[in-house]
Parts: structure tokens; C-alpha cells; sequence
């Protein structure tokens, strides 16, 4: 592509579809430097925060592999708390409060909790299908690099369960697929 005088730049995003009316979105830009600098403005405004994170295409979408398969265990591990709370009868309001005041409170897992308290599982803008694809991503690199990935791949199946059951769904859904089996919802 250096002879035909076109660069290019690898830039994935996180922050869905909030992030994107907002332009907040974080990117994990991969690219020449003259070209993440010629095109800063451009990213700029859709992004808050943009990581120059490789040289090469490819780099980004290996950065945002990594977060993803962090994300979707954060999630998987937020239902699972969710549903031993409502089983054990523990308020929504109490664990949100106590969670989100905690180490483990954190904008993936407070917004999960929020919209699993308040019941919200369909029109959040984050709907299930784009996680499902994004630890697909995760895991097939995995795979290709030979790292196990045990807490990414438990989640994976949650996924799998909650898109199998409720394929409309946002990602919080998963928690209906657990609360199911458990005979306990959780409520504000």
C-alpha cells in the first residue's frame, strides 16, 4: 500500500452504541504515526480517548480482543453475583450500592447491575449479539495463539445461552437465563 500512497489505520472502538451518539468512544488505533497524526481530528470526533496501540493493521483489533474478553467475564461474573443475590434475597439496591462503592465496582458492572435491577434487558443499545461476537474474536485468537482462556470461555457460554433464549436481548439478559434456573429475580 506505500506505493499506492494510502495508509491504513486499524481503529476498533468500545463504548457501543451510547459512546457512539456521545462521541465518547475509546479507540485502540494501530497505524502509521503520520497517518494517526494527519487523521487525529477525524478520530477525534468520534472518540474521547484515543490509544495509539501498534504500528501495524491488526494491532487495534488484537487490543480490543484483550478488552472484550475482559468485558465479557466482567458480565458473566456480574449475573452470576445477581443471581445468587435475588436467590438469597438480597435487594438490587443493596448490592448496586454496595458494588459500585466497591473495588469491584466499575462502569461494566454497574451498568449491567442497573439495567439487571431495573429489568431493562431489550433497548439499551448494547444488544447481545455484538458481545457473542466479540468473545467469538477473543476466543478464536486464543486459540490461534494457544492461550487457554478459562474465564473468557465460561462466559462465552453464558452468552451462548442467553442468545439461544432470549436472541432479542441485550447483553444483561444472560441473567434471566440463570434467574430461570434458580426460580429468584432480582429487583431494585
Amino acid at each position: 500500500m506505500q506505493d499506492a500512497d494510502v495508509a491504513l489505520i486499524d481503529s476498533p472502538v468500545s463504548g457501543g452504541f451510547p459512546g457512539a451518539q456521545s462521541g465518547t468512544l475509546t479507540m485502540m488505533a494501530a497505524g502509521p504515526k503520520q497517518a494517526l497524526d494527519q487523521y487525529a481530528d477525524v478520530m477525534q470526533a468520534v472518540s474521547k480517548t484515543i490509544h495509539r496501540v501498534g504500528t501495524s493493521a491488526g494491532d487495534g483489533q488484537t487490543v480490543k480482543a484483550c478488552l472484550q474478553s475482559l468485558i465479557g467475564s466482567i458480565f458473566s461474573a456480574t449475573f452470576e453475583a445477581s443471581a445468587l443475590a435475588a436467590k438469597a434475597g438480597v435487594s438490587g439496591q443493596v448490592l448496586f450500592d454496595v458494588f459500585s462503592s466497591s473495588g469491584a465496582g466499575c462502569g461494566v458492572s454497574n451498568t449491567a447491575l442497573e439495567n439487571i435491577i431495573d429489568r431493562q434487558f431489550e433497548g439499551t443499545g448494547s444488544h447481545i449479539n455484538t458481545m457473542h461476537k466479540d468473545l467469538t474474536i477473543a476466543l478464536d485468537l486464543a486459540e490461534d495463539l494457544g492461550v487457554p482462556m478459562h474465564t473468557a470461555a465460561t462466559a462465552m457460554q453464558i452468552f451462548h445461552a442467553g442468545k439461544a433464549k432470549y436472541p432479542t436481548g441485550d447483553n444483561w439478559v444472560c441473567t434471566r437465563v440463570i434467574e430461570d434456573i434458580i426460580g429468584a429475580e432480582l429487583h431494585r
